[in-house]
């Protein structure tokens, strides 16, 4: 009976070997077959869109430093990942900062003194100051006082060497821009209204700031324009600047009006979507000339009436409520994570994926 016992456990534990090493080898099996080998990357740069960025997500991270790891909701990411990229043998590289001007991108370092040279009305500033001024940490890393197109040229450069070259890069760039604009008018007219109670754009407070963005609008078009401008040539030509030329897939992302009909009452910043639309067909029309697509979200996320009132409600942050720790989370220009996720769809749609 011993001897019966023992053949039996013999064998149970010898079954039991096998299953355990099946399983190991099924494991292994399952990681390679999972484990697409990088054959080219996927670059985005630009602002706050780019890098993933709401306010919800940075009060429930302020305390933990903002990892960028907590901000993996913009439509870069999704573009990524909505075009099958990753399963493609692709990895993202993300050089974009929260609060990105045309003029910040550029910088102030040799390029951005390269660019202001060669083409009239560059204009470069100090870069990304979420990283230079917060400390925040980005998604890319590339040293503080580096800016953004600098780190482009450099990783178009270093990826084509260690043969993953780029083949799509993203942009989305000059929003910052017109809210600077935006903001400059408010003030101004903020400033009159207290110390004269009127203005000279207009009689009430909201009909001046439109008249005042009016006035600016030509300058504020040609500025963005001509940095942009300055920056897809950088990209396009950077062996002038150190680099190497780049002759992949440009994609343009556009922007949408989230100062628009959110709450069915009507436009927040009266003539916002007309000034939106007025932009975006520029940049549109010099994207062409660079080789690049434009995307354009402004009609789907701008259509007016009730239907805007609910996209915007649902794709941005300008109708939330909540707060977290005593901080509002809105009204807050940055889409939810549903909005990021529209934003590279419509790329897909306009543009087609990652190439």
């Amino acid at each position: 009976m011993s001897a019966k016992h023992g053949s039996a456990g013999s064998f149970r534990r010898l079954l039991g070997c096998a299953f355990a090493l099946v399983l190991a080898l099924s494991a292994v099996f399952a990681a390679s077959a999972s484990a697409v080998p990088v054959t080219h990357s996927d670059l985005a740069l630009g602002d706050s869109l780019a890098f993933g960025y709401s306010q919800q997500l940075f009060n429930e991270n302020e305390k933990l430093g903002e990892p960028a790891s907590a901000f993996e909701h913009g439509y870069a990411n999704d573009y990524y990942m909505t075009s099958g990229a990753k399963r493609a043998g692709a990895q993202l590289q993300n050089v974009g900062c929260p609060g990105e001007t045309t003029d910040s991108l550029i910088g102030t370092g040799p390029l951005g003194k390269g660019l202001e040279g060669a083409i009239p009305g560059t204009h470069g500033s100090t870069p990304c100051l979420y990283h230079l001024g917060l400390g925040a940490p980005l998604h890319k890393e590339y040293g503080a006082g580096k800016s953004q197109l600098e780190a482009t040229l450099e990783t178009i450069a270093v990826d084509a060497g260690s043969g993953k070259p780029v083949t799509t890069l993203t942009l989305d760039i000059g929003a910052n821009d017109q809210l600077a604009a935006v903001h400059g008018c408010e003030k101004e007219v903020g400033e009159e209204f207290a110390k004269e109670g009127k203005s000279k754009y207009g009689e009430t407070p909201a009909g001046a700031v439109k008249v005042c963005l009016e006035a600016h609008l030509s300058g504020l078009i040609t500025h963005i324009l001509t940095n942009e401008g300055a920056i897809l040539y950088a990209i396009r030509n950077g062996a002038s600047f150190g680099g190497i030329n780049y002759a992949g897939k440009i994609v343009l992302q556009g922007g949408y009006d989230p100062y628009g009909n959110v709450f069915g009452t009507g436009e927040l910043l009266p003539g916002s979507v007309t000034l939106a639309a007025l932009i975006n067909k520029y940049q549109g029309e010099q994207a062409a000339t660079f080789g690049a697509c434009y995307a354009n979200p402004l009609p789907t996320f701008n259509p007016g009436g009730k239907k805007e009132t609910a996209r915007l409600q649902k794709w941005t942050n300008m109708a939330n409520p909540t707060e977290f720790e005593g901080k509002k989370n809105g009204p807050d220009i940055h889409p939810t994570p549903t909005g990021y996720h529209k934003l590279a769809l419509i790329m897909v749609a306009q543009c087609g994926g990652v190439e």
